[in-house]
């Protein structure tokens, strides 16, 4: 019993080791220009912005500050390279679509896993400014280096609502006489919840089908 006990732990190590991790707070490792689109409708230019992972919000830069912004307030924000939207309150980037229906991923450290280490390596103090504006200072320099592992959490955009890229979740939108097909594919050994190609393969299928 003793073997097959310390057979398990080593097998649900290897796999925490085998997950992605960042040694980064930030999606990028320099901040970047791009355009936050805000509630009140205006877009504003900024050189300076980042995603923080700790959360999925919008970093800005203030002379020598890393600024948390107001979320409350944005609404995207849009890079070189990717195109984020506000779902749930976090920043979720877009990663394909079918036709109106897309697939969007909010990437994030996993505070519960290391939340104690976290608590020595980021320094955070809440600031208000005026009635429209509250913002975060950030330490985003790390006095170790820590590798924190990274978790994606999906998101479809299926016929104009947001809807949680999960079993129980899309089974709820579905047809019923859809359902068996639906959970036939989601039970073939190449799929994977975690995995973007799989998610826009289903994407495909559930677009399809309610054509």
């Amino acid at each position: 019993m003793k073997k097959l006990f310390v057979l398990l732990f080593l097998v649900c190590a290897g796999m925490m080791n085998a997950q992605e991790v960042t040694k980064e707070f930030t999606v990028y490792k320099n901040f970047k220009p791009g355009v936050i689109h805000m509630a009140n409708g205006r877009d504003l230019k900024n050189p300076l912005l980042n995603i923080f992972m700790k959360n999925s919000s919008l970093l800005y830069v203030s002379g020598t500050y890393s600024m948390e912004a107001n979320m409350d307030n944005v609404l995207g924000v849009d890079f070189d390279d990717r195109q984020y939207i506000k779902i749930e309150g976090k920043l979720a980037y877009f990663v394909d679509s079918v036709g109106a229906n897309k697939l969007y991923c909010v990437t994030l450290i996993d505070m519960d896993a290391y939340k104690s280490l976290m608590k020595n390596n980021v320094n955070i103090s809440n600031l208000s400014l005026g009635d429209q504006i509250s913002y975060s200072t950030i330490d985003l320099e790390q006095r170790d280096s820590i590798q924190m592992p990274v978790i994606d959490i999906f998101y479809y955009l299926f016929e104009g609502k947001f809807v949680r890229v999960h079993e129980r979740e899309l089974s709820r939108i579905l047809p019923k006489e859809k359902k068996r097909l639906y959970k036939t594919i989601i039970s073939q050994d190449n799929f994977s919840w975690l995995d973007k190609k799989s998610l826009m393969q289903l994407l495909k299928f559930i677009s399809t089908m309610n054509d």
